[in-house]
């Protein structure tokens, strides 16, 4: 157990360049910074969630942890997922259900080729499901990014890879895990028009649909990849409630973006919001919408300065803001926090300086209904990188 160190605020700078516009005031504070040692963890790669308690949970991925930050700021580590019989290396995002029960995606696991798992408030972890490896690629493999809690304790999510041939180390599914541990695939990609390597947590609307992102595959040649243009740029996809699969949007790179990130922003008005890991200008990724009637928009090009490279999904708020992070970019090239007005403003709210700050935000964020933004950094000062990242939290 530790409590919370090394709080400091910080006033965001105002910017002033391209659709930049002035930052407002954020207070910056580091709610826990992990040392690398087995009983704290180390490189958080997922974003945070948090209950109706308050308190705040999530995932290092060396060496494997999940940990809770309890609403009084002590920090606590609740399971290991690190070689354990739950698998290894979870680097994606945590999925939470009434019960204050976890749910996660190891990379690794018993079986080769990850694991979902579940992880109840006491600690007591369980492998819900063990992906096998070797050169059988109809097998699916490697969940990515997360998972998503459906009713009767259906849990859905994608395999990057596996499952089809056609691609060289498969080109992935999605699949839905029932109550009893049954796996059901609900498309399994074949790297053509449908796409490829879809990395999840998935969205659902109140209608059952699911909505996701590929990586790669589509059916234009993607120019971001000299060496690899058949791969494609990826798509953002539909699977119905039916079961009838339909891609939404195929990325066609340059100005347009390629590679899209996990975790889609669905609003009420069934629009989807999400960000290009490239493309754009410079190749330092985009935000982009579909709205529901299909049409594709670029709300924002990242130019360097405001942020490159976008991590993880977005987040909304209630006036039609948008919030999310860069991996790299900004002031210091260590990455940013950024808000994107409905107007097409984008302000950033935090410039990661590599200090106490932290540097290399991989993942998404999480706002709680006062507007506090949650999220990690996956390593700490850049002159000691033994440093393990850290958690923070930006008030308005």
């Amino acid at each position: 157990m530790r409590k919370l160190k090394h709080l400091f605020a910080v006033v965001v700078l105002a910017a002033s360049m391209g659709a930049l516009r002035p930052a407002q005031a954020q207070t910056f504070t580091v709610l826990h910074q992990f040392d690398g040692q087995v009983d704290d963890g180390a490189f958080p790669q997922g974003s945070i969630i948090r209950d109706a308690a308050g308190n705040l949970y999530g995932t290092t991925s060396l060496p494997g942890t999940l940990f809770k930050i309890s609403a009084n700021g002590t920090e606590s580590v609740l399971a290991f997922v690190n070689g354990s019989e739950l698998g290894d290396s979870p680097t994606g995002s945590l999925a939470l259900d009434g019960a204050v029960n976890l749910y996660g995606v190891a990379e690794e696991g018993s079986g080769g080729a990850g694991t979902i798992f579940k992880v109840s408030p006491k600690g007591q972890g369980t492998v819900l499901f063990s992906f096998q490896g070797g050169l059988d690629n109809t097998n699916p493999k490697g969940p990515a990014g997360g998972v998503l809690l459906g009713s009767n304790g259906n849990i859905f999510g994608a395999a990057q890879f596996g499952n089809d041939l056609a691609c060289f180390v498969g080109c992935g599914s999605i699949f839905r895990l029932d109550s009893t541990g049954g796996m059901h695939f609900l498309h399994k990609f074949t790297g053509g028009a449908d796409g490829s390597n879809p990395t999840g947590p998935l969205v659902r609307d109140a209608s059952g649909n699911l909505y996701g992102v590929t990586q790669s595959g589509g059916d234009h040649l993607c120019a971001q990849f000299l060496l690899k243009t058949h791969d494609g740029c990826g798509v953002v996809f539909k699977i119905d409630h039916h079961g009838v699969f339909t891609v939404l949007h195929t990325f066609t790179g340059g100005k347009a973006g390629a590679v899209p990130q996990a975790g889609l922003l669905l609003d009420a008005s069934g629009n989807l919001y999400g960000t290009t890991k490239t493309g754009g200008i410079l190749k330092n990724g985009i935000i982009y919408k579909v709205a529901s009637d299909g049409t594709y928009t670029v709300l924002h090009r990242f130019i360097g300065t405001d942020g490159e490279t976008p991590n993880g999904g977005l987040v909304g708020d209630a006036n039609g803001n948008l919030f999310g992070t860069t991996q790299l970019g900004g002031d210091g090239q260590n990455g940013t926090v950024f808000e994107l007005s409905p107007s097409g403003a984008l302000t950033v709210l935090h410039n990661f300086e590599g200090l106490d700050d932290g540097a290399f935000p991989l993942a998404g964020l999480f706002r709680d209904q006062d507007g506090h933004l949650y999220g990690t950094v996956v390593t700490t000062g850049l002159i000691e990188r033994i440093q393990g990242g850290n958690v923070f939290e930006i008030t308005p």
